[in-house]
């Protein structure tokens, strides 16, 4: 079976199909292709957003050097766990410090602010102890400490690790001191030999005439701080040379090292509040200062003394019968030209607090109105200001107040003086040199000279008399005579009858008493003759009374000079 095709010229021609164009989604489908990019997008800020919502603040920190400190691996942690790392490591712009980038963990942003604080930890010993060991085999890191304030993030590091950790339980105070002494950060605040706090650190004061120390105080102790407490410093070794003589006092060996504070309360009748934290203290330098400042009057006086005030000076002590009651505080040479002498006026600081009196009801007070007028009162009564020596180990001098009724008040300064005067008396020691001196004047007035002249011719007249040709033929003749009655005597006793026995009798007798007598002469011919040591005594006494004139005459000339030769002795130049 075939089929014809019949076609026409028209249908001749070949057909072709006709392409229609449509728009996308104008029958409303969404083709799938354009899911991927779109999806691919959303996921890069997912994770865009997710990497900057986890990353923590940045933070730059400025040290002084970068020791130990590496980019990518030092870690920053706070109570060992790690908050961050360190990012890069530069130098500032002038290559003074250094600039370390770091990045810390999310969820750091409330505690990075102003009161926050960085160091880098490292292997460290001082006198408090050995810290950072950990860090040898770990190597260095940073350490934060939080802190409160406002939101900040650039910090200086610190080169020294706090004294006190944030969180430790006690209160912060200021101490002023004059110097800082043996003091340093760190130093330990004792009570009752207890450390109970250390010192935080120290600065010039606005004024620069004075250094401030933060101190901290722990707790239970800061209970202790009261308003009217009072702070002293106390080094390792206090040695202490005053009138009293020595007085040496030893500490602990971390005292004489890092020195040390200590603090008490002294016991009154008003009760006091506990001090509020950053008051504001004195820190004395003594326990001593710290009593003399319990005074709070202070009244100077000025005292003149004629003779020498060495092992008098400033700080010396200003006593009554024992007691403390005053310290000098200046010492000075005036001349005065119209009586041509020197005097020297010493100032002392009296605190009349230190006198109390005793007062019954109905009996008036002796004060009077001001502590000047009351020490007047007691001037008149007597008071007077002497010298005397403290101790003679140290040779130093205080003025002692006493009374001595009787005693001329003599003022010396007058109306000159902007101080109030208060009369003193010569010292022991010059009232013996002025003495000796006076008796010396009377023994120089002597004719000393005359006197033993005198004496001398004296003692020559007498050895002349007795060394007379006239005395020894005198003594010649009796001894003479004497033989001649002995013979006699002699030639009477063979002639006379025996029977006569009491004329023998009589004449024995006579004979022993002649032979008596002629013994005694030839004594007093031994004793007065020229070859006598009675004769050679009395010359030697002569010359010796005439040597004792002449050293009597040395001594009176060397007291004129150096009165105090007296009792010091000859200076080594006299002495040669």
């Amino acid at each position: 079976m075939s089929t014809e095709l019949h076609e026409t010229p028209e249908e001749n021609t070949l057909s072709i199909p006709e392409a229609k164009v449509e728009q996308v989604g104008k029958h409303g489908g969404v083709q799938l292709v354009w899911f991927i990019p779109l999806v691919a997008l959303l996921l890069g800020g997912w994770l865009v957003f997710t990497t900057w919502a986890e990353q923590g603040p940045k933070i730059v920190l400025t040290f002084k050097t970068a020791e130990g400190i590496e980019a990518g691996k030092t870690r920053i942690k706070h109570k060992a766990v790690d908050v961050g790392v360190v990012d890069s490591v530069v130098l500032s712009p002038d290559f003074s410090t250094v600039l370390i980038h770091a990045s810390l963990v999310n969820g750091t942003e409330g505690f990075v602010t102003s009161g926050t604080k960085f160091w880098v930890v490292r292997p460290q010993m001082s006198l408090r102890g050995i810290s950072g060991l950990g860090t040898l085999v770990s190597g260095a890191h940073i350490e934060m400490e939080p802190g409160k304030g406002t939101p900040q993030r650039n910090f200086k590091g610190l080169e020294t690790p706090p004294s006190v950790r944030v969180g430790a339980l006690g209160t912060r105070y200021m101490l002023e001191a004059t110097t800082l002494g043996s003091l340093d950060v760190g130093s330990p605040i004792y009570y009752r030999d207890i450390p109970v706090g250390q010192v935080l650190g120290y600065e010039l004061t606005q004024d620069k005439k004075g250094v401030e120390l933060p101190i901290f105080i722990q707790e239970p102790y800061n209970a202790l701080i009261r308003e009217n407490t009072r702070f002293w410093e106390t080094s390792g070794v206090d040695l202490v040379v005053d009138a009293s003589g020595f007085r040496l006092h030893s500490s602990s060996m971390t005292r004489l090292l890092m020195g040390g504070i200590t603090f008490n309360t002294p016991d009154t009748f008003e009760s006091s509040q506990v001090a509020a934290e950053n008051k504001r203290f004195t820190l004395f330098k003594s326990e001593v200062a710290v009593a003399e400042d319990s005074y709070t009057q202070k009244l100077l006086f000025v005292l003149y003394f004629k003779g020498s005030v060495r092992g008098l000076g400033v700080g010396n002590s200003v006593e009554f019968r024992g007691i403390q009651v005053g310290k000098v505080t200046d010492i000075r040479l005036e001349y005065d030209f119209q009586e041509s002498t020197f005097r020297i006026p010493v100032l002392v600081q009296i605190e009349p607090e230190r006198f109390s009196e005793i007062s019954t009801s109905g009996v008036k007070s002796v004060r009077g109105d001001s502590p000047y007028e009351f020490l007047q009162i007691l001037v008149k009564q007597g008071l007077r200001a002497q010298l005397k020596t403290g101790s003679y180990l140290t040779g130093q001098l205080f003025v002692e107040l006493d009374f001595h009724p009787g005693t001329p008040l003599t003022l010396v300064g007058g109306s000159q003086t902007v101080f109030q005067e208060l009369p003193t008396i010569p010292t022991s020691l010059d009232e013996i040199t002025a003495s000796v001196t006076e008796f010396l004047k009377k023994i120089h007035a002597l004719p000393l000279e005359g006197i033993g002249q005198e004496l001398q011719g004296t003692l020559k007249g007498a050895n002349r008399a007795i060394n007379a040709p006239e005395t020894l033929e005198m003594i010649r003749a009796a001894a003479a005579a004497l033989s001649e009655v002995r013979v006699l005597l002699k030639t009477l006793n063979q002639q006379v009858d025996p029977m006569a026995s009491g004329v023998v009798g009589a004449s024995g007798a006579a004979t022993a008493t002649l032979r008596q007598l002629e013994e005694t002469l030839v004594k007093v011919d031994g004793l007065i003759g020229p070859k006598a040591p009675l004769q050679y005594g009395m010359v030697e006494a002569v010359r010796e009374l005439a040597a004792a004139a002449r050293s009597v005459r040395s001594f009176i000339d060397l007291l004129e000079r150096k009165p105090e030769s007296l009792l010091f002795g000859k200076d080594k130049e006299l002495s040669r």
